[in-house]
């Protein structure tokens, strides 16, 4: 109820985008257009007496934000050839306006958001850091940025928390003042290892991947390797360029030796021609994918090509009657101002969520970016909105120590929906792969 919340797997799915996870939940178009935009009724009066994410946070009275703001930033790639992603910012903003309207803001002052583009450059990177320093936010909720660790460094030397996004660069993952709550292409890699190894009984395995650091990082050493000490025999690995938009060579290749099972480090513009190039080709290999790549829109494009591909997701599929899905369907129909409710823009809502209720649970301190630090920091098993709890002591995975919430689920496109591959168990009805744990075991 609006007490202490017991940990739960937030049901939600999660989606993942090249070097990165984001979330998409599970509901349906037609759900969300159960809600009315014109519905008056504050969100908060229908879900106080629900067990949620938020707490005791969260009344049955909608209270309004006044006074000073509160600065918080967004750094996203919003405008590139490829690449963008304005939706997470969109879905940002319509956290932004609940809060305000409805949750009191952060100490009953409104969250002024300041968004800023890098333009897919490491200069736009360093530009929207500076931005927030001389801006004085105390926080920045990250978006999606390929090249953040331009940027990172200015936001570590000012003491500014980053919160969440979708990882896709070294710094993000590694950074002292970064939170993130998936397990970026790190953790789909290991899932990808895990599932394939030990359920497909797949011994020989073709890997393609954009040919760009942090991705070739997550695809080599985070999934051809351990797949081979999971028990893998033969693995080719094809490198793409990550500007590429022909994949019918680099899949070819990965196809070449007959393997059991092919994992694609790919999403965004790949997703549709690789799933169609499959099926083109005759692949009979199991093929394992992001889940960016299981958008509605992306299924239904590739049409019989997206049949039985297999996705990683961050959260249960059920979805059915899971409070923080429901506020978050009510929100974006309220405040969304036309944002889709089904795609990666899920995750930013959930990091400002986060970051709301970590801000709020600091009363007085809930603006000091370095008290904002420590308690994320000292963060264990902490509810995660639409999300598996997150633990952020650096220890999930020693090397990326920001991923404070890396457990994967895989799913299968089956007759037009998803539906649950990874096996569940009483203890573990969802069948949460635990990448910390299998990483713990092979090293």
């Amino acid at each position: 109820m609006g007490g202490e919340m017991k940990s739960k797997w937030w049901q939600l799915t999660v989606f993942s985008v090249v070097g990165c996870v984001a979330l998409g939940s599970t509901f349906t178009s037609a759900l969300a257009k159960t809600q009315s935009t014109k519905n008056s009724k504050p969100i908060v009066a229908k879900y106080c007496k629900e067990e949620t994410s938020l707490g005791s946070l969260l009344s049955c009275t909608a209270k309004k934000a006044a006074g000073e703001p509160v600065k918080i930033g967004m750094i996203n790639t919003e405008t590139a050839p490829i690449g963008a992603f304005p939706e997470l910012t969109a879905a940002t903003e319509t956290a932004v306006r609940w809060i305000n309207a409805e949750l009191g803001g952060v100490g009953g002052r409104p969250i002024e958001l300041i968004t800023c583009d890098t333009k897919f450059s490491p200069e736009g990177s360093q530009s929207c850091s500076q931005k927030m320093v001389d801006a004085k936010v105390s926080a920045v909720a990250g978006g999606i940025d390929i090249y953040a660790d331009a940027g990172l460094k200015i936001l570590e030397d000012n003491v500014i928390p980053y919160v969440g996004g979708i990882p896709a660069a070294f710094g993000q993952v590694k950074s002292p003042i970064s939170f993130q709550f998936s397990g970026g292409t790190w953790g789909a890699g290991v899932a990808f290892a895990d599932y394939a190894v030990k359920t497909l009984k797949a011994k020989n395995i073709g890997i393609m991947y954009a040919d760009f650091g942090s991705i070739k990082n997550a695809a080599i050493e985070y999934s051809a390797d351990i797949a081979k000490k999971l028990g893998a025999k033969n693995i080719e690995t094809v490198p793409f360029a990550i500007t590429a938009t022909d994949f019918l060579a680099p899949l070819t290749a990965a196809n070449s030796g007959n393997p059991d099972a092919i994992f694609v480090f790919a999403a965004d513009t790949a997703c549709v021609p690789v799933m169609r190039a499959s099926q083109e080709l005759g692949i009979q290999a199991k093929m394992l994918l992001v889940g960016a790549c299981a958008t509605p829109k992306s299924t239904t494009e590739a049409g019989v090509g997206s049949e039985g591909k297999l996705f990683n997701i961050e959260g249960p599929i059920s979805g059915g009657g899971d409070p923080d899905t429901a506020m978050y369907t009510s929100a974006v129909k309220k405040y969304g101002q036309g944002l889709d409710p089904i795609g990666a823009g899920t995750v930013s809502f959930r990091a400002m969520m986060n970051l709301w209720v970590v801000m709020s649970n600091l009363k007085e301190k809930g603006t000091e970016p370095q008290a904002i630090i420590d308690a994320f920091r000292a963060s264990k098993d902490a509810p995660s909105f639409m999300g598996h709890p997150y633990t952020c002591d650096g220890k999930q995975i020693p090397e990326f120590p920001a991923l404070c919430s890396p457990q994967e689920i895989m799913v299968r496109y089956a007759n037009k929906k998803l539906v649950q591959a990874s096996k569940g168990t009483p203890s573990n009805p969802y069948g949460w792969i635990d990448v910390p744990a299998i990483l713990k075991k092979v090293s």
